[in-house]
C-alpha cells in the first residue's frame, strides 16, 4: 500500500509510554554535520558516524523519542534547558545506550530553594535487544549494532547506481503490498485505496515473486541470477552482483501489523538487514535467529 513518504519514508505515528507523536523527516544538511535538530550526535562502539546509520525506523525512532521526552519533560522544569549532545553507544551484546547530555541554569524550586545550575548532566536510555514478531509470533532478536552496521552499508550501497535501483525496486514492492494475514488464519481488514480498490495482498511467496518480476523487468546492469529461496517457513530473494550474493526480503523490509480496529497498518521500517550482502545478520535467517551469538 502506498504511504505518504518524505525523506526515507519516515512520517508515521509512533508510541512511547503512551505519548504519540509524528516522526519528522531528517534534514540532509544537518546529517552531513552529524546533527539532530541542531544537536551534535556522537557514535561510540562502531566505526561510523551518525549520518551513516540513519534511514531506518529503529534508530530514527529512538533519537526522536529521546528528543521528545527531554524537550517536553525536562525542559519544562528548568531555566534555559538545552540538550548539548546525543550519544549512541552500541554495546557488544547488541544493546544500545542512547544518552542525552543536557544543561540548565540555576532554577527556582519553590520558596527560597533553587536547583543549582548543571552542565553535562546525562540521561541514559538503556535498550536491550528485543524479540520482534513477524506474522504469527516472535522470531528473532534485534541487535542494534547489526542494524546500525547494516544501515551504514546500505547507505553506501545506494551510492552505486545499480544497487540504488535494486533498493528502489525492493522499496516499491514493500510499499505496494500489504501482508495477507487472512491467508495465515488471522482476521484482518485492508484499507481501501483512493481508486476504490484494496492494496495488493500477499505472503512471503507473493512478495518474493513480485520482487523477482520487477527486478527482471528493471534489467539492472550487473545484476544476475535472481532467484527465490525458501527455508525456515519463509521465502526471500537473492541475486548476484559483482560475484557476491545480495539477500533481499521484501516481506519484512517494512512492517505490517493489525491495528486496534482490525486493519492492516503499514509501517515504513526499512529494515536494512533485508538488503544486505551479509548472510549472518540477514533478518530471520542464519545466526540472527539464535539468542546466543
Amino acid at each position: 500500500m502506498k504511504i505518504n513518504i518524505k525523506l526515507f519514508g519516515i512520517i508515521m505515528m509512533i508510541t512511547l509510554s503512551g505519548i504519540v507523536f509524528a516522526q519528522e523527516s531528517i534534514d540532509l544538511d544537518a546529517l552531513s554535520e552529524n546533527l539532530y535538530k541542531g544537536v551534535p550526535v556522537e557514535v561510540i562502539g562502531l566505526p561510523y558516524e551518525y549520518k551513516d546509520i540513519c534511514g531506518n525506523y529503529y534508530l530514527d525512532y529512538v533519537i526522536e523519542a529521546e528528543y521528545k521526552m527531554m524537550t517536553t519533560g525536562q525542559s519544562s522544569r528548568f531555566i534555559n534547558f538545552r540538550i548539548d549532545k546525543f550519544v549512541f553507544n552500541f554495546l557488544e551484546n547488541g544493546g544500545l545506550v542512547l544518552s542525552a547530555v543536557y544543561s540548565y541554569d540555576r532554577t527556582p524550586a519553590g520558596g527560597n530553594a533553587f536547583y543549582p545550575a548543571q552542565n553535562g548532566t546525562r540521561h541514559n536510555w538503556n535498550i536491550e535487544p528485543q524479540y520482534h514478531s513477524h506474522g504469527d509470533g516472535p522470531c528473532s532478536l534485534d541487535y542494534y549494532n547489526d542494524i546500525a552496521v547494516s544501515q551504514a552499508k546500505l547507505n553506501e550501497m545506494r551510492k552505486n547506481p545499480s544497487l540504488a535501483r535494486v533498493y528502489d525496486v525492493l522499496l516499491s514492492v514493500a510499499e505496494d503490498m500489504d501482508y495477507n494475514y487472512p491467508a495465515i488464519g488471522r482476521r484482518a481488514r485492508f484499507v481501501t485505496l483512493p481508486n476504490g480498490k484494496e492494496p495488493l495482498k500477499g505472503v512471503c511467496d507473493d512478495y518474493s515473486n513480485l520482487l523477482i518480476d520487477r527486478l527482471n523487468a528493471a534489467n539492472i546492469d550487473g545484476v544476475s541470477n535472481i532467484q527465490k529461496v525458501s527455508g525456515q517457513n519463509h521465502a526471500w530473494v537473492t541475486l548476484v552482483y559483482e560475484n557476491k550474493t545480495l539477500y533481499l526480503d521484501a516481506t519484512w523490509f517494512d512492517k505490517n501489523i493489525i491495528d486496534e480496529n482490525g486493519f492492516v497498518d503499514h509501517i515504513p521500517y526499512k529494515d536494512p538487514r533485508n538488503m544486505t550482502f551479509d548472510h549472518e545478520i540477514f533478518t530471520n535467517h542464519n545466526y540472527h535467529h539464535l539468542t546466543n551469538r
